[in-house]
């Protein structure tokens, strides 16, 4: 095949999935895997990950190797018919989405996805968590299936999380009006006696506890002053 038609075939994916494409939809396209070779080999492709490739011409993003990783997920089917609860896909979770919202500074060395079953890799640093999510768990960023800011800071609890960790978060989201107190105190309870708060279940009490651990208080988000322009 030449090298033109194998790049017009593959730019049905990597138009609409970040510059990417995987090996299955190569091939289902009739791109073969030593014809992929031959492109890398070329420079025209870049490996990201284990059975995925991008366009040498694609611009990468921060987000390159989480889209990558949910992309092999389920390999064959074209990331744009998939539903964000894919049942044979995932969501990108826990310190993941974390960081794809821009909360916090956890060490973010693995890229975790909540899956609806048990899952494998042969990437190392990917790592699997098996939960039913439901719809209003799964926000999308940039096409990208991701936890919410309320559950992502559900789960990291469910970890046991350092408490200041999860209070930065907590802070940073506020500020950025991408989470209300009183919704987070709603569903933090089950969490008040692993963070040390002897008042099983109150919520509240909860997040009053982790605030004050970083120097602020409930009362003082809530009521923060609106920036001055300039």
């Amino acid at each position: 095949m030449k090298t033109s038609d194998a790049l017009r075939l593959l730019s049905a994916f990597t138009s609409a999935q970040w510059g990417m494409v995987t090996s299955r939809q190569a091939k289902g396209t009739g791109v073969d895997g030593v014809t992929l070779h031959r492109l890398e080999k070329a420079g025209h492709l870049d490996r990201v990950r284990h059975g995925v490739y991008a366009a040498t011409i694609a611009v990468v993003t921060e987000a390159r190797e989480e889209q990558a990783a949910w992309l092999m997920l389920n390999a064959a089917e074209p990331a744009w018919k998939r539903a964000p609860l894919d049942p044979d896909g995932g969501v990108l979770s826990h310190e993941s989405a974390a960081r794809l919202h821009g909360l916090g500074e956890l060490v973010n060395d693995r890229i975790v996805l909540t899956t609806p079953r048990r899952r494998t890799s042969r990437d190392p640093d990917v790592r699997f968590r098996i939960a039913g999510l439901l719809e209003d768990d799964v926000t999308t960023i940039d096409g990208l299936p991701v936890t919410t800011v309320l559950r992502t800071i559900r789960d990291l609890m469910e970890q046991r999380i350092d408490g200041s960790h999860i209070a930065t978060m907590i802070q940073e989201a506020v500020e950025a009006h991408r989470l209300r107190l009183d919704v987070l105190a709603e569903h933090i309870g089950p969490y008040a006696l692993v963070y040390g708060v002897r008042r099983p279940g109150d919520g509240e009490a909860l997040l009053e506890h982790l605030l004050a651990g970083i120097g602020t208080s409930v009362a003082r988000l809530a009521h923060r002053p609106i920036p001055t322009r300039r």
